[in-house]
């Protein structure tokens, strides 16, 4: 695969990354975290399902012998899954006391960071490939994020529609602790576990991803247990029909893990470092989304303005990272 299209593959799988809780706003009063359960459930089936057809092609030597002739790795591996799951989950619960403004500027900022300090340390960093510019690309995208949220906390002064947020410190700073240690998870799944020039230890991509999603799904799954009780009859609160429920899991499953995949499939090729930076810019999807929804209609020029400025330097970001491997 050549270095042009495992970058164009890359951008596409920001946009998957960017949609797929775009979902969650059609699933009615139905819990969240059950919902969340039901596409990691529904991403092991897939994730299999592809080990299963493609599997003899990408992982010759099969992806059950490349587990056990590396058992630590995979431990590893499976373990930041079920790390990874419990945060997401977390997450969801901490945006519900703080905020989802104050809590997306947090979290963007947080999981960059992490992210990116992570991916350079385990992933290694390829010769020719600047540390500057990967520096610059994660403080663009941070301050991409913080731009765009602003505009959106604008907006809805503007609309008279602010939300309440409890800014409690221990919540803001257990959800820096969230995405600045725990959905490092991923980051670190990838940069240890998958084979590439500079670790060529490291599984095929299928294997890595089939260990990962296991663990994110007992992880979420068992989160969702624990918490079932405090859920409100959460079974009689479900105004759309299980079969929605089922195709709309199966949207985001595929939009988010299926995008983890290809995410996995193409990181090597322009290095995991780059593609875990790149990646981050899946926050401009999200208010791109926001645009087709119409949520900044009948916005001030100066929140258009903001928003349009964030939005330019995600895509900054990503051109400068982009012209470091082209």
């Amino acid at each position: 695969m050549n270095t042009q299209i495992a970058l164009a593959g890359t951008i596409f799988v920001t946009f998957l990354w960017g949609s797929w809780f775009q979902t969650v706003k059609h699933t009615g009063n139905f819990p969240v975290h059950a919902f969340i359960s039901m596409m990691y459930a529904v991403s092991v089936v897939i994730v299999w399902g592809a080990i299963g057809f493609l599997g003899a092609e990408m992982v010759p030597h099969g992806v059950l012998n490349e587990m056990t002739g590396n058992r630590p790795l995979a431990l590893l591996v499976f373990a930041c899954g079920l790390v990874f799951g419990v945060a997401m989950q977390l997450q969801l619960t901490v945006v519900k006391r703080i905020g989802l403004i104050l809590s997306t500027s947090v979290s963007a900022t947080c999981s960059i960071l992490g992210g990116t300090a992570v991916s350079m340390m385990f992933a290694g960093i390829p010769e020719g490939v600047s540390i500057v510019i990967l520096v610059t690309a994660a403080v663009l995208l941070i301050l991409a994020a913080i731009l765009c949220q602003l505009a959106g906390s604008r907006r809805d002064r503007e609309a008279g529609r602010l939300e309440e947020q409890s800014s409690r410190a221990k919540d803001v700073l257990f959800l820096v602790f969230i995405n600045l240690v725990l959905m490092s998870s991923y980051p670190l799944a990838t940069s240890m576990g998958l084979r590439s020039p500079l670790r060529p230890e490291g599984f095929a991509s299928l294997t890595c991803m089939g260990l990962l999603v296991v663990g994110a799904c007992i992880g979420s799954s068992g989160f969702t247990f624990l918490s079932w009780k405090k859920e409100e009859n959460w079974r009689k609160r479900k105004e759309v029909p299980m079969a929605r429920l089922l195709f709309l899991a199966m949207l985001a499953a595929f939009c988010h893990f299926g995008g983890n995949v290809l995410h996995a499939v193409f990181a090597p090729v322009v290095s995991v470092a780059i593609a875990t930076v790149m990646g981050n810019s899946y926050h401009c999807w999200s208010y791109i989304w926001g645009l087709v929804y119409g949520e900044f209609k009948g916005a001030s020029g100066k929140t258009c303005l903001m928003l349009g400025s964030g939005i330019l330097m995600f895509l900054a970001g990503v051109v400068l990272l982009s012209l470091e491997i082209v």
